[in-house]
């Protein structure tokens, strides 16, 4: 059995976080040995713990960030120094035969790999390249890539767009996010519109994401005053916590000045998303960040209709009036104009919800992606 020591930039449970999650679960423990480093305590950790998993934290500080906080990367690299140093004493603690680093945030994993001698496996899920990356390196994209692919023997990708990036495709492995179709629960169903305060008729459209403007909720609360009037048992859901407080702000302050209270909802982080989901009539993805878009896979596995910006790796999953459907941008108009075609269209609706399922089961298997990652673990471990 090899000990493989996985090494998260969070212990939130966001995407990135809940496809490790599930990689976590999902592993042959015949085979594997997981253990998890996380960089303080929180939902990842706990789950992880729940399963049997051995967890540990080490503080570490993102060793690339948005653009804008950019100028904090130099202090980073000195705290994560004696990050490193403690990550190393755990491989050899632990008799760990490879580490294991989930997303591009945090080097510190690859670092501590290469001083001990162990092999190290990168899975990437953000957009690195391009004219707009969502994450940057103060070194530039080229140096970041060029670092991530000499840390590591295999580099685990999303989509073909996080591919992009990197220039030799021999260490690239693409692994699908993974979903499980979800199961029905008429009843619980009911209770869940009734605790949301959604009554019979009501058409409710959710989005859903940390607040901040990467992630296009300015523009689904527009879209939703427009559609106010015409459609009056409309509603907007907006789930997820904020990541920019001012832009929380200002949302909560547009509602309020266009006496938007009875359309638009505000549900915070909801640990019960899955239940969330399928209550919806809609899943509205506005993101122009998403180097895949989780969230359109979890609207399909939940049997809801995704209607989503033509952005990033969104247009690798939906085909659409298939499996979903795509909007040019995301201006309110666009975003109002698709909202009304999934209201006045069932059988359309219909026939995306049931490609949505296809697409799921063929091709974003939760059976998929473990056997992915083990195929990776196990390649470069030589076991096979």
């Amino acid at each position: 059995m090899k000990t493989v020591l996985f090494v998260s930039h969070s212990s939130e449970l966001n995407g990135a976080e809940l496809w490790l999650l599930a990689t976590l679960r999902g592993l042959d423990r015949g085979r594997f040995r997981p253990r998890l480093v996380v960089p303080r305590p929180g939902p990842l950790e706990e789950a992880a713990r729940a399963r049997g998993i051995g967890t540990a934290i080490v503080p570490m500080k993102w060793s690339i960030t948005e653009k804008s906080r950019r100028w904090q990367q130099p202090a980073a690299a000195v705290l994560n120094a004696g990050s490193i140093h403690r990550l190393r004493r755990i491989i050899r603690r632990e008799g760990v035969d490879l580490v294991f680093t989930n997303s591009a945030a945090i080097g510190c994993g690859a670092r501590a790999a290469r001083r001990a001698g162990v092999p190290h496996v990168w899975a990437i899920h953000e957009v690195l390249g391009g004219e707009e990356p969502f994450l940057r390196s103060l070194r530039g994209a080229r140096a970041l890539t060029a670092f991530i692919a000499g840390a590591s023997a295999r580099i685990i990708v999303n989509s073909q767009l996080t591919a992009s990036a990197f220039r030799d495709p021999a260490k690239i492995v693409f692994v699908p996010n993974g979903m499980e179709i979800a199961s029905g629960g008429g009843v619980r169903r009911e209770a869940m519109r009734e605790e949301l305060g959604l009554a019979d008729g009501d058409f409710a459209a959710g989005i859903v994401g940390k607040m901040f403007e990467g992630k296009g909720q300015k523009e689904a609360v527009q879209a939703t005053a427009l559609l106010a009037e015409r459609h009056p048992r409309f509603k907007l859901l907006v789930i997820g916590e904020p990541r920019d407080e001012a832009y929380a702000r200002d949302l909560r302050a547009f509602v309020a000045a266009r006496r938007l209270e009875r359309h638009v909802l505000f549900l915070g982080y909801r640990p019960d998303l899955d239940d969330v989901l399928k209550v919806l009539n809609a899943v509205v993805v506005a993101s122009v960040v998403e180097s895949l878009g989780r969230i359109a896979l979890e609207g399909m596995a939940a049997g809801v209709p995704v209607l989503a910006v033509k952005a990033g790796g969104l247009t690798e999953i939906i085909r659409p009036g298939e499996n979903g459907f795509l909007i040019e941008s995301r201006a309110p108009e666009e975003i109002a104009r698709g909202l009304e075609f999934l209201i006045g269209n069932p059988g359309a609706v219909a026939a995306a919800v049931a490609g949505g399922y296809r697409t799921i089961r063929e091709e974003y298997s939760l059976e998929k992606q473990i056997r992915g990652v083990e195929g990776v673990l196990a390649d470069v471990l030589g076991t096979g």
